[in-house]
């Protein structure tokens, strides 16, 4: 249930909030119980707005990124492979003209 996208919207920040002052930091007090994933970050949703007693929270949809993690990763740990071959070489790359 931790994973689901309405339980992380639901108690996101709720761990920075002391409801009573016997009690530690996220503790819910319709269940009388602590929640169980206090930090986490949302990757996808950022928090528009939220009512003083939490009561009404909407959320905005972040736009999603050009490129996959994957490409930008790709070559993080080594060097991206070299061309080889030159003009005067006979390789493949000898028959498209030079810009």
């Amino acid at each position: 249930m931790k994973n689901s996208l309405m339980y992380r919207l639901c108690f996101y920040r709720f761990g920075e909030v002391r409801t009573r002052s016997d009690k530690p930091s996220g503790w819910d007090t319709v269940r009388d119980a602590e929640i169980g994933l206090k930090k986490y970050d949302l990757k996808y949703f950022r928090e528009a707005y939220t009512s003083e007693r939490w009561i009404v929270r909407i959320y905005e949809v972040l736009p999603l990124t050009n490129r996959g993690d994957k490409m930008q990763t790709r070559f993080k740990d080594s060097k991206p492979p070299a061309i080889t071959g030159g003009s005067n070489t006979g390789s493949k790359l000898d028959k498209y003209p030079t810009i």
